[in-house]
């Protein structure tokens, strides 16, 4: 679950907005996962009207493709779909959006010690093309395809615990700049690349973690206002690790 609260844009003034998505992942096997996500969207205009509504719903994939953990590398498969009408008509599209993403993560962990202090260092990116099913609104305007790319630089100050069992689980804090730019490839803002700049800090448990991000737009094309993301995501592998909550469902 997080919740992003993003303040006054210039073509909104005093206008304030504060999403609330909710996300289930389960683990098909355990390398492939499935996901649904729900966001309910608050909007809270500046002459005291505040709406709530939800958007469209989000299904998604995942496939852990390639791993090589003695040099701390991953590469991930997998895309989303988001369901056309099936939230509410004022500020959720009636078409779909298919996306398809790849995922790749790579820890520093295998440099020599000589350069020790770059070793808790990991670098994160994600790719993926927004296909929408219809190409023009009810007005004519077009619909684009929109390249979406980020990337993350995150710094591990975790270290490792362990349960009564002996089960060994990471806790600490990870500080990280996260920066996420979406890109149209077709109509009249084609080639014109918007997003936000991240900077936050995640702390890990063994059942959850919480993490708080800025929001800080890249560009005026962005946006002029500032906003803050926070996030809270619960391990139920780690909650529920002997029952169908947890477990994989083939293993």
């Amino acid at each position: 679950m997080s919740v992003t609260a993003s303040f006054p844009r210039p073509w909104q003034p005093d206008t304030r907005e504060y999403d609330f998505p909710f996300t289930y992942s389960k683990l098909i096997t355990k390398d492939w996962s499935v996901f649904f996500t729900e966001t309910l969207r608050v909007i809270d205009a500046a002459n005291g009207d505040t709406r709530a509504r939800f958007e469209n719903l989000v299904i998604g994939t995942q496939y852990a493709l390639y791993t090589n953990p003695e040099h701390q590398f991953t590469f991930t498969v997998g895309g989303t779909a988001a369901l056309g009408g099936t939230g509410s008509s004022e500020i959720a599209s009636s078409y779909s959006t298919l996306t398809p993403i790849i995922y790749m993560g790579k820890g520093l962990g295998d440099l020599p010690d000589s350069v020790a202090w770059l070793q808790p260092v990991n670098i994160t990116a994600n790719l993926g093309v927004a296909l929408p099913t219809e190409k023009t609104t009810a007005t004519g305007a077009t619909i684009p395809d929109v390249l979406n790319w980020s990337f993350a630089v995150e710094y591990t100050m975790l270290k490792d615990n362990y349960t009564s069992a002996g089960h060994r689980y990471p806790t600490g804090w990870v500080p990280l700049v996260e920066v996420a730019l979406t890109t149209p490839l077709d109509g009249p803002d084609a080639g014109f690349t918007t997003g936000t700049i991240n900077p936050g800090v995640i702390w890990v448990g063994e059942q959850f973690q919480f993490g708080l991000e800025g929001i800080v737009p890249v560009n005026s094309r962005s946006g002029e206002g500032l906003g803050v993301r926070a996030q809270i995501h619960f391990y139920l592998g780690n909650i529920f690790p002997n029952n169908i909550m947890g477990k994989p469902i083939f293993d």
